[in-house]
């Protein structure tokens, strides 16, 4: 039977066109002629939008439905629904949501549910759903409430979703960083996948056995073995509906140490989108331990050559050392002037420096005292630190020239020998004269700075002064540069520092302040003993031990 009413209400929905096939007069609501105008009302606003809305009337909740409600049920329940009892329509979920209806009819309140699970089966077999929707009383002419309109919106996908991302960043969570067998290293991912609704099985096949070593969740199927067989065989991927079985490659040629085994859920449609999610949760996990396999092994090779390299360092070590002892000389003794040495080690443990230290008397009879420091802490250092000693001691001693001139020389032989970057190096070359023109015990102090700390002299009185000019170039960057000396008198019981960065580097601390507390911490001393005056300098400059070696000259003008 035509009604205009209803055609109207229906005229631009598909579903609309379906719902006037429908015999409403075999359903307890009546031909729509007779509906009553509230339910008329109803049926307007339910065509009237795209938004999925249902709604139900009378007391066997007769069904009636819009284009937008339409995928909520699947392929099976369209359109048999138009004007059947929402508790055939939906029996089974009637548990879940009959008395969510039950209460709107009962109270008149409306309900809302979010992200509500429900197992339906509206495509031919159980499926996981989730919907947000609220139920609506709907009332009759008089009043009374004899329906209930659904506005609802399914957010399958939406929860789906974000489960199987946080799924992800669980599995990266337990992902082991180290490896000691295939079982420690499976066995925490294995717990979180089983405990994932989107994954119905999970196993782990070793390449060397044809059984399981881990599994969980449901029983392996009879072609779970032959695709395993050949992931391991072929070293690739193997996906069928429902499966993906994903080899481990151990990150070495071609070779296959495992495989996982990841079946999914029956309650879940096995779409693209389920398969590339499992192909990536697989591919995680292998990429995963194929990468601590080959860490394990990078680090064994590691290892192997720490060794050898410790070995060879021992051997640097005591070679360095050999050298070193074999260079840094007791001081010659000299008539009217006093001369002490001292070097130290840095505590911590590593090869030896370049820090360097000389005394000895020129042809002339002169004092010449030296302090250096090469670049470097390792073997080339302590070469390089033995032959520029040796350069300055043996030019220095033959020529009898000024300090500046010595390092000129010193420069040319570096360049001239082909010494190279290892014998970049720091050094004060000092020269005791008799003072020209003065009585007999004034001394001159002349030296030539190549970029090395300026010396600090302790008057007779007790004071002390920095000696600081403008240096020169380090050694070996430049052979043909000029170098300058610089002079001052020294009387009787006056004292001259030298000494290595050693002793007043740190990190924190800016060079001139250590430079301006070295000066402070060796005022004071001009009554000591020199070698209490070296532990004073030790004391009063180092907390602890030494981070790095120290080299200390200190001469004394004998008092007349």
């Amino acid at each position: 039977m035509k009604s205009g009413w209803f055609e109207e209400a229906t005229a631009r929905s598909a579903v609309g066109h379906e719902a006037r096939t429908v015999a409403w007069e075999a359903t307890p609501l009546g031909p729509p002629d007779a509906w009553p105008e509230s339910l008329r009302h109803a049926v307007r606003l339910c065509y009237s939008t795209r938004f999925p809305v249902m709604m139900v009337w009378g007391p066997d909740l007769t069904l009636i439905y819009n284009d937008g409600y339409r995928d909520m049920l699947g392929t099976d329940k369209h359109p048999v629904a138009l004007g059947a009892p929402a508790r055939v329509i939906w029996a089974e979920i009637w548990d879940d949501i009959g008395p969510l209806f039950d209460a709107v009819l009962r109270t008149g309140e409306p309900t809302l549910s979010r992200d509500l699970y429900l197992l339906m089966n509206r495509s031919g077999y159980a499926e996981e759903t989730y919907f947000t929707f609220s139920y609506s009383p709907l009332s009759d002419d008089d009043g009374r409430v004899v329906g209930v309109l659904d506005i609802a919106t399914e957010t399958t996908l939406e929860v789906v979703n974000q489960r199987r991302l946080a799924l992800l960043g669980n599995v990266h969570g337990v992902l082991p960083a180290t490896f000691t067998d295939l079982r420690s290293f499976a066995q925490p991912v294995v717990d979180v996948l089983a405990a994932s609704p989107d994954v119905a099985r999970v196993a782990v096949y070793a390449a060397s056995g044809p059984e399981a070593i881990l599994e969980s969740g449901d029983a392996a199927g009879p072609s779970e073995l032959p695709l395993v067989l050949r992931a391991l065989r072929t070293g690739r991927r193997q996906v069928v509906p429902g499966t993906v079985v994903k080899p481990v490659k151990s990150g070495q040629g071609s070779g296959v140490i495992a495989a996982l085994v990841l079946r999914g859920s029956v309650v879940r449609p096995w779409d693209a989108d389920y398969a590339r999610f499992m192909m990536v949760l697989a591919t995680t996990v292998t990429s995963a331990l194929r990468d601590v396999v080959r860490r394990r092994v990078h680090d064994d090779a590691l290892r192997l050559r720490a060794v050898h390299s410790e070995e060879e360092r021992v051997r640097a070590t005591e070679v360095s050392l050999a050298l070193q002892q074999a260079v840094l000389t007791e001081p010659p003794r000299l008539d009217d002037l006093e001369v002490v040495v001292h070097y130290q080690p840095a505590a911590v443990e590593r090869d030896i420096g370049g820090d360097w230290y000389d005394a000895f008397a020129t042809r002339d009879g002169a004092a010449t005292l030296v302090i250096g420091d090469v670049i470097g802490h390792d073997l080339d250092a302590a070469v390089a630190m033995g032959q520029l000693r040796a350069l300055v001691r043996a030019i220095g001693y033959d020529s009898q020239e000024t300090p500046a001139r010595v390092l000129e020389r010193v420069d040319a032989a570096i360049d001239g020998l082909a010494l190279g970057r290892a014998a970049t190096a720091t050094a004060l070359v000092a020269r005791v004269e008799k003072a020209a023109g003065s009585r007999e015990e004034a001394r001159t102090v002349r030296w030539s700075s190549a970029g090395h700390l300026p010396p600090i002299l302790v008057r007779a009185d007790g004071t002390s002064e920095i000696l600081q000019v403008r240096n020169d170039l380090l050694l070996g960057m430049d052979p043909g540069v000029a170098r300058r000396d610089h002079a001052v008198d020294i009387g009787p019981g006056d004292t001259l520092v030298l000494y290595t960065d050693g002793l007043i580097e740190t990190r924190d601390d800016r060079l001139r302040a250590r430079l301006d507390q070295l000066a402070k911490v060796l005022a004071g001393t001009h009554t000591e003993e020199l070698p209490a005056v070296v532990q004073v300098a030790l004391s009063g400059m180092l907390s602890g031990s030494a981070g790095d070696d120290v080299a200390i000259v200190m001469v004394r003008a004998a008092a007349w």
